[in-house]
């Protein structure tokens, strides 16, 4: 009870009050000890890494990597109107993305300007462009796993208002709107009837609608995404960096397991390894997290696919009777293996750039 009333007053507030601002100025401050040093050349390190500046200073985690690495490295301000300079008069061997997509302007340069260099220069992506262009849109990601013929729960994205409503009259209910952009369920809403729908409905075509975590300019309108409501489904969240993988349960509380912060631990479900494994080798998506809801009809199907996500305090996401490590899986007996160890400092970045710096090698 005291966390839902904590959660309903947080909305309040990140809602009517300008907290966005406060809260990126906060994250500044707190990684400016860290990502005040733009340039550091380690004399020993073969490759020197473009670390693009994210908006808020989440770069901070590479820049930790590169530092206990000893990898050297160099920002580029995609925010600045110089940033194609910057990026030709630097040496670097790859250009990292944490792309800012707290606000869909940020989010929206981010998406043209490694579009068009992934397309025009030679330079190396981390992670690929197509890892990143399905990062906070929904839109897209139903749409790519539709036309991909991958397995996902019945979803509808609406772009005409009369097709909505008539959709509305005759869909089974409960039914899930869920908001293109937003992490743990902030912008998910569960609909029990057709005047509920409607009321959404009528909100997004004529006004748009935001999350609370979202900029107050930042609306999302002229479009609607549902999707069916699953009762009693389970979901893992499968990571996979490079050649190995992490899991957990991520356990409902209330109507939603995202968001939730509660987690369980154990070996994850081989057939939840194995559809991760196969699509991101297929589609060459080696550094993504993909969501999977098991229904109680023991089917598997892809919830969201994510190059980056939420780890508070560098928790270790693989934990096997209580030890924390890694898995991989070998072709020559085609079987998950467990290695012991802790490999997600530094909110896996650590470990992103050891596995990049392989691909390089190669």
């Amino acid at each position: 009870m005291k966390n839902k009333l904590v959660l309903v007053l947080k909305k309040i507030v990140y809602y009517y009050f300008n907290v966005f601002d406060y809260r990126g100025k906060k994250a500044i401050e707190d990684a400016l000890d860290i990502t005040k040093q733009e340039v550091k050349i380690f004399p020993d390190s073969k490759y020197t890494m473009g670390i693009i500046k994210e908006k808020w200073h989440l770069h901070k985690n590479y820049i930790r990597a590169c530092n206990e690495l000893e990898i050297s490295y160099v920002i580029i301000d995609f925010f600045s109107k110089d940033w194609l300079l910057q990026l030709k008069s630097k040496p670097i061997d790859i250009l990292i993305a944490r792309p800012s997509v707290q606000y869909l302007p940020w989010k929206d340069m981010f998406d043209n300007r490694l579009k068009l260099l992934n397309d025009s220069y030679t330079l190396k992506i981390f992670p690929n462009y197509n890892e990143l262009w399905l990062w906070e849109s929904k839109l897209r990601t139903l749409d790519w796993l539709k036309v991909s013929k991958l397995p996902h729960p019945t979803s509808y994205i609406f772009y005409d208002f009369k097709e909505l409503k008539n959709f509305a009259s005759t869909c089974a209910y409960p039914i899930v709107y869920k908001a293109s952009s937003g992490s743990g369920a902030s912008g998910v809403k569960i609909l029990k009837n057709p005047a509920q729908l409607k009321r959404v409905a009528n909100k997004i075509f004529k006004n748009g609608i935001r999350s609370y975590r979202k900029h107050k300019l930042d609306k999302e309108h002229g479009f609607v995404i549902l999707q069916d409501f699953l009762s009693d489904v389970k979901e893992w969240r499968i990571v996979r960096i490079g050649d190995y993988y992490f899991g957990y349960e991520k356990i409902k509380e209330g109507q939603f397991h995202s968001g939730s912060q509660n987690f369980g631990y154990g070996m994850p479900p081989v057939k939840c390894l194995d559809l991760v494994r196969s699509v991101t080798s297929m589609y060459d998506f080696k550094y993504v997290n993909i969501d999977v809801f098991i229904t109680k009809e023991g089917a598997y199907l892809i919830n969201e696919i994510q190059p980056y996500f939420g780890q508070k305090d560098d928790r270790e996401l693989l934990q096997i009777d209580g030890e924390p490590g890694r898995l991989s899986y070998s072709e020559t007996t085609q079987k998950w293996g467990f290695e012991k160890g802790e490999f997600c400092r530094n909110n896996l970045c650590n470990l992103r750039i050891l596995e990049l710096i392989k691909t390089l090698a190669n």
